[in-house]
């Protein structure tokens, strides 16, 4: 995957800080620092939290402009293929023929990354990680590879090469491992959003399709990356993608680079001071706005939901969706809601059986506590209860 390194400059047109003046009351600490103007000088996206070297950006993708922090990431053999488009279009980013674009911020450590996708095809659609220097090594998160089609199968990591070097023009020398069964046809189906959250520490990749995740890693299939960035691709296929938030550790060089290793020792977040998440950390905009929404009556639980059983989450945050739901007291989302009575993590469990407890009025015995087989049959009855009154949970 050889390929030409695009140095990044200065970009001159970014998202300037319109908040209070030296006059506002609020806590110093909240207030921008000269660090988030700086990288609003570098990134169109919005900084929605910096963290000494550590960075968070968010994309709504409903400014051309946006597109400006990302560049061409194809390998070799791809470069004159037809019909290779990459644009926003719809407050999207849409990538089309046999794309693959990625973020220019470079980082090391834990990358984390959370957008929706929609494929207009399920085939060969994902996520890419590679050096900085678009060397042979990379690691690829495949949704849709088109050599295991038939049996659903998902490559979670895809990593490097075997001892040849050429797979930027043989894709016969790429080590394919780490292959995941899981059948994501029914998943991620075309022409509706799926949620994604994707991330790379080390040697480790996880991905999370909508409530269900996997883990995998690339010990062993590459050698380690000094540094990386986050990208996206299609191959003969079609797929847009919409609220992405990405954070990265930026390297020293990167720093350098754009002028900003004096200024990024702080530490400032983007914080509502209104809503119900007035005053908590943590929660990415997407997920923000549709809280607020369903606060007010409007929007779909079952985003809330998900973002109640996000383990990635701030605890304090996780609350506050478990009380938004429990207010609405919708019936329609109990059904959704039990997949948390059998989550792994306790808190998931204990936030989950409050909100079904606030709208069916018991709960059936369920202790997020018990163990395996108490948890169980209390389920049992719960499903017994929704299904004697279907009219009301299912209607």
């Amino acid at each position: 995957m050889h390929g030409i390194r695009f140095l990044v400059g200065l970009l001159l047109a970014g998202l300037l800080y319109a908040g209070e003046d030296g006059k506002t009351e609020a806590d110093p600490s909240k207030v921008p620092p000269p660090a988030k103007k700086a990288l609003n000088k570098v990134f169109e996206g919005r900084i929605i939290k910096i963290k000494k070297k550590r960075v968070t950006i968010y994309y709504d993708f409903e400014d051309q402009a946006q597109l400006k922090d990302f560049e061409d990431a194809r390998p070799p053999r791809l470069l004159d293929a037809s019909q290779t488009r990459a644009y926003i279009q719809g407050g999207r980013l849409v990538l089309e023929g046999s794309s693959s674009i990625r973020h220019k911020m470079e980082g090391r450590g834990e990358l984390r990354a959370n957008f929706y996708v929609r494929v207009g095809k399920q085939w060969n659609v994902g996520t890419v990680f590679t050096e900085p220097v678009m060397s042979d090594y990379f690691v690829v998160l495949n949704l849709f590879d088109g050599r295991f089609y038939e049996s659903g199968m998902m490559l979670l990591a895809a990593c490097g090469l075997k001892e040849d070097e050429g797979a930027d023009i043989d894709p016969e020398l790429v080590n394919w491992r780490d292959i995941v069964g899981a059948n994501l046809r029914k998943k991620v189906r075309v022409g509706q959003d799926a949620e994604i959250e994707v991330y790379k520490d080390g040697w480790t990749e996880y991905v999370r399709v909508n409530d269900q995740d996997w883990k995998g890693s690339s010990r062993g299939k590459c050698k380690e990356m000094d540094a990386y960035q986050f990208g996206f691709f299609v191959h003969e296929s079609r797929a847009t993608f919409d609220d992405l938030t990405i954070t990265f550790e930026l390297t020293d060089e990167f720093l350098d680079l754009n002028d900003l290793k004096a200024v990024v020792e702080v530490e400032w977040e983007e914080i509502p001071m209104t809503g119900p998440l007035a005053g908590v950390e943590g929660v990415p905009p997407r997920v923000r706005t549709q809280v607020e929404e369903y606060a007010e009556g409007k929007g779909d639980g079952r985003a809330v939901i998900l973002a109640l059983l996000n383990t990635g989450l701030p605890k304090r945050a996780r609350e506050v969706f478990a009380k938004v739901l429990a207010e609405r007291r919708d019936p329609k989302m109990v059904p959704p809601l039990i997949d948390g009575l059998y989550a792994e993590d306790k808190l998931s469990r204990k936030l989950t059986i409050g909100v079904i407890k606030s709208i069916v009025g018991k709960t059936f015995g369920y202790s997020p506590t018990g163990g395996d087989k108490a948890r169980s049959k209390a389920i049992q009855k719960l499903n017994a209860h929704l299904a004697e009154n279907r009219g009301r949970y299912f209607g």
